[in-house]
């Protein structure tokens, strides 16, 4: 019995300077004269469209292990946030190891590049190249949207009196980087996972020992940033791969002031 094909179509419009989003699901059927997008009902749901979220056994499996940590870092960087113990930590590395490279801001991209240089080289990895591009850039987009709305929150001067100190956005985006080297390459070997998180925690050090944040921040976005990866492996569908692809079509579209592009998906 063949399966009915289903249809996603994403409208992203800009409008007034800001975007708007509208999407349907529906049942594409044979012979339709007319393109599908052009009789979607815009903004509609249909549950019998709607995809159920399935984790995959290994997600299951972990549970909620690989949330602890992370857990513990961001509630450890909160409370030392209001700590005395931030300021005379600080004042201690200032003295004995003050950095003022800039080297942190280069390796703060160190697991992106090796999670595509260990690609190129032929290392096998829990999921493809599509997938793993797809958990990278959810993941980022994740963190960078906490991790910016906590700055603005906490609204934390760093030592050098600068503002948007906790939590640190360099740690964070690093950690999460390398919690993806530790999901996809990690069980290959542990070095792997330990390359990587040894360049974030370089990372957050030389973020302190500059004076670019306090050791709180440093200590809860690197918490943020594992987090940020943790809940995107949980509710990745691992659809990013050439026989998906080849069923997303995109293309261009105008509706009076509205322009954007169309998202075409058979299912």
């Amino acid at each position: 019995m063949n399966k009915l094909p289903v249809t996603l179509i994403l409208f992203a419009t800009l409008l007034s300077g800001f975007p708007s989003l509208g999407f349907a699901f529906f049942p594409e059927k044979s012979g339709h004269s007319k393109p599908a997008f052009e009789s979607a009902r815009f903004g509609e749901f249909h549950n019998d469209s709607l995809h159920r979220i399935d984790f995959r056994y290994a997600d299951r499996k972990r549970g909620v292990k690989p949330f602890i940590i992370p857990a513990v870092l961001i509630a450890g960087g909160t409370v030392f946030n209001y700590s005395d113990l931030k300021y005379d930590a600080q004042e201690w590395v200032w003295k004995n190891h003050n950095y003022q490279g800039a080297a942190d801001d280069y390796l703060r991209f160190g697991p992106v590049v090796g999670l595509y240089a260990l690609n190129a080289l032929g290392v096998k990895a829990q999921n493809n190249i599509g997938n793993q591009s797809a958990i990278l850039f959810k993941s980022l987009l994740v963190n960078t949207v906490i991790t910016k709305s906590l700055k603005n929150i906490f609204d934390e001067k760093r030592p050098t009196g600068d503002p948007g100190s906790f939590p640190s956005g360099h740690t964070s985006l690093v950690f999460a980087a390398a919690q993806v080297i530790h999901h996809e390459y990690g069980e290959n070997s542990v070095w792997y996972s330990i390359g990587a998180y040894s360049c974030a925690t370089a990372v957050g050090a030389m973020r302190f020992a500059k004076g670019g944040h306090w050791f709180p921040d440093v200590l809860a976005g690197a918490g943020i940033g594992m987090i940020s990866t943790e809940l995107i492996y949980l509710t990745h569908q691992y659809k990013w791969d050439w026989q998906h692809m080849k069923r997303l079509d995109i293309f261009p579209f105008s509706m009076g002031r509205q322009k954007g592009l169309t998202l075409v998906y058979t299912f």
